[in-house]
């Protein structure tokens, strides 16, 4: 069986076989009376990186998908460091932006820039590794029936921006919100400290909803009723999605890229969210263990579809 036949998902599950770990978004380990926590992340330029974007936005992206992972473990990031694969043929100031972007964007989240690597590359690769504390970490696996499902910020931006990329590139500066949230996605380390004090689960959306979704059910065990009314959805996307054709809706449950967080809350700990500051409750933790989408009273299964490394 070669890896694309089998997809990033599984190859994770089977590598946290041979290590004896849970899948989860970052590595926790004790220290004293809190947790260390440990991730490490990847964007290369084919991939990740989109047409338009600066160097100084990638420096600033390769911290945000790392500091994402923490925290969706509800830790505070303390330090960074980035390996960077470049060709010997990349311009100096090019590359010190993209150590600028680093630099800016750990400060913004109180971390530090502490090194890294640097290695000659046919594409540009940036690896980052986060470092962050937390007192109580949150995990995919404690979700229980009767809990509440919150998402934070607005969903689909980065998606439909991308779709605007393909075909009117130029257009894309008309939409600034949506350029932001495309080129400049940012952890919600904020969100992520509150939400660690209520949430009994926890992840980001960095691949879409739907696949954070079924990333919880499968480690709580549980199933979730999603009321597609409650996703929330930027005015921009609204106006862009009706512009160029394609579903609003669509895009925010299977699209990537926002870096938001998908969290799970105990009925009696929901009133302590500040629903006013960017977190939406958008459904309800169910005993069956299936995912229903629920539209103008109608109940599906929602499909597992989103962002998957090695898959064709």
């Amino acid at each position: 069986m070669e890896l694309f036949q089998l997809g990033e998902k599984k190859l994770v599950e089977k590598l946290c076989e041979i290590l004896g770990n849970k899948v989860e978004d970052a590595a926790c380990i004790k220290l004293n009376s809190d947790f260390l926590v440990i991730s490490t992340d990847m964007i290369y330029e084919q991939t990740h990186v989109p047409e338009g974007m600066s160097y100084y936005q990638i420096g600033k992206l390769i911290v945000t998908v790392n500091f994402s992972d923490l925290a969706a473990m509800a830790a505070k990031p303390l330090a960074f460091l980035l390996a960077i694969g470049c060709s010997r043929n990349m311009k100096t100031k090019d590359f010190l932006e993209i150590i600028r972007g680093v630099k800016d964007s750990c400060q913004k989240y109180g971390a530090r820039f502490v090194g890294g690597d640097t290695k000659e590359a046919e594409k540009l690769t940036l690896t980052g590794t986060a470092i962050g504390l937390t007192e109580r970490p949150v995990f995919r696996y404690k979700a229980r029936p009767g809990d509440k499902i919150v998402v934070t910020g607005t969903l689909g931006d980065a998606a439909l921006g991308l779709e605007l990329l393909k075909k009117k590139r130029n257009k894309l500066k008309d939409y600034p919100y949506i350029k932001k949230r495309t080129f400049e996605p940012e952890p919600r380390v904020k969100e992520a400290l509150l939400l660690g004090k209520l949430a009994s689960s926890m992840t980001d959306i960095s691949d879409s909803l739907a696949i954070s979704l079924y990333d919880i059910s499968k480690e709580s065990n549980v199933g979730f009723e999603i009321f597609s009314e409650k996703i929330p959805i930027s005015e921009e996307a609204l106006e862009l999605a009706k512009i160029i054709g394609v579903s609003p809706l669509e895009k925010a449950l299977y699209g990537g890229g926002d870096y938001e967080l998908l969290a799970t809350i105990p009925k009696d700990k929901i009133d302590k969210l500040p629903l006013n500051e960017g977190f939406t409750i958008i459904g309800n933790v169910i005993e069956q263990r299936k995912i229903f989408l629920v539209s103008n009273g109608k109940k599906r299964i929602l499909e597992k579809m989103g962002y998957e490394h090695f898959k064709r």
